[in-house]
């Protein structure tokens, strides 16, 4: 594979992705895991190293109420 082929699906068993490159060089990656309770955030300096990223779970769905359920299409933007 050479460095203008990627990788498809960047991420395996994730719907939804978003990818963002942050101004420190990285690539970040969210999106939909399939138990949809719970966001998760890799990073890697290439695109293709997302796949063997490490995710962090970043928060995880409450017990109860409108943010216990439906987790899923997250969002990631960098502002200022």
């Amino acid at each position: 594979m050479n460095k203008n082929e990627y990788k498809n699906p960047l991420v395996p068993q994730r719907a939804d992705p978003w990818c963002l490159k942050h101004i420190d060089g990285y690539y970040y990656f969210t999106g939909s895991v399939p138990e949809y309770d719970r966001i998760e955030l890799r990073r890697s300096e290439t695109i293709n190293g997302l796949s063997d990223a490490e995710g962090t779970v970043i928060w995880k769905k409450h017990e109860s109420g409108a943010m216990s359920y439906n987790i899923w299409a997250p969002e990631l933007h960098y502002i200022d």
